[in-house]
C-alpha cells in the first residue's frame, strides 16, 4: 500500500514539472511540405519595353553653291577674246551649260569665264545675255587683254616685170604692192612696205576700231639698173602692237 502511495507522488511531481517547463524553450515543428496543384499555372511575367527615342529628320538643305558660274540665257553665246563685241570669238557657251566666273571688266559687263570649250584658256561673255549663280560679291576685276596682229600677208602685181630696151635699159613699169593685216581686236596697227631695191617705204599707223582684217596697196617703181632673170622681195611689216611680217618676190624680164 505504501508502493502505490509512493508511484502516485512521483507522477504526479512529474505532472507538475512538465506544466512549468520554461516558455523560451524552443519548439521543433515539422514542416508540412505543400505541392501545387497541376492544374494551377503560375503567372508568366511580361517583360515591359521601353520604346527608344525616334530621331527627328532635320529640314533637307540646298547648299548655295560658293562657285561664282554663268550660263547662258536662251540661246548660244560668244565667248570672246576681250570684253566687248569688237573682240574676235573664240568659243562658245550653250543653253545649259554653266563655266566658271574668273574675273569681269571695270563697268561689270563682261564676266571672264573659264573657256568652256578649251579649259587652259579663258574668254568673256556679255552680262547682258548671261545668268550668274554663286558667290559674286568677290569677282575681281581683271585687266582688258591687248589685241594683237594674227596675220599678215603681202602680194605684188605683175609678179613677172616686162622691162623694155635693150639690156632692160628701161624705162620700168610700176608694180602694185598689195597687204592684208588681220586683228583679234581693237587695236593700233603700226605698219611699212619694204622693198628690197627700195629699202623701207613711209611707216603707217593704222586704227582698228574691231576685230578683223584691212588691206592696204602701194604703187612702187623699181629703180634701174635692173638685170633680166633676177627677183626682189617685196615686204609687209608691223612693228606694233606685235611682230609680224609677210614677204612675196617679183622676178625682172627683158624682151
Amino acid at each position: 500500500m505504501k508502493s502505490r502511495s509512493l508511484l502516485s507522488t512521483f507522477a504526479l511531481v512529474l505532472a507538475m514539472l512538465a506544466c512549468n517547463l520554461p516558455s523560451n524553450v524552443p519548439v521543433t515543428e515539422t514542416p508540412t511540405s505543400v505541392s501545387p496543384s497541376p492544374t494551377q499555372s503560375l503567372p508568366t511575367a511580361t517583360p515591359t519595353q521601353t520604346p527608344l527615342p525616334t530621331n527627328t529628320p532635320l529640314p533637307t538643305l540646298t547648299p548655295t553653291p560658293t562657285v561664282p558660274t554663268a550660263s547662258a540665257k536662251e540661246v548660244p553665246v560668244n565667248c570672246r577674246l576681250g570684253p566687248g563685241t569688237a573682240w574676235l570669238a573664240i568659243s562658245a557657251l550653250t543653253v545649259g551649260q554653266t563655266s566658271q566666273i574668273v574675273g569681269k571688266n571695270s563697268d561689270g559687263t563682261w564676266w571672264d569665264i573659264v573657256d568652256p570649250l578649251n579649259s587652259s584658256r579663258n574668254c568673256w561673255v556679255s552680262v547682258s545675255v548671261t545668268n550668274a549663280a554663286g558667290n559674286l560679291a568677290n569677282i575681281p576685276v581683271v585687266q582688258t587683254p591687248k589685241a594683237a596682229v594674227t596675220r599678215v600677208t603681202v602680194d605684188v602685181s605683175p609678179k613677172t616685170v616686162n622691162v623694155p630696151g635693150p639690156a632692160c635699159a628701161g624705162p620700168v613699169p610700176p608694180i602694185v604692192i598689195e597687204g592684208t593685216i588681220e586683228t583679234n581686236g581693237p587695236a593700233s596697227i603700226q605698219w611699212r612696205f619694204e622693198t628690197q631695191q627700195g629699202g623701207a617705204m613711209a611707216a603707217q599707223t593704222t586704227e582698228f576700231e574691231t576685230f578683223g582684217s584691212k588691206t592696204f596697196t602701194a604703187a612702187y617703181t623699181p629703180p634701174l639698173p635692173v638685170t633680166a632673170g633676177t627677183s626682189y622681195w617685196v615686204r609687209l611689216i608691223v612693228t606694233s602692237p606685235n611682230d609680224a611680217q609677210s614677204e612675196v618676190k617679183y622676178a625682172i624680164a627683158c624682151p
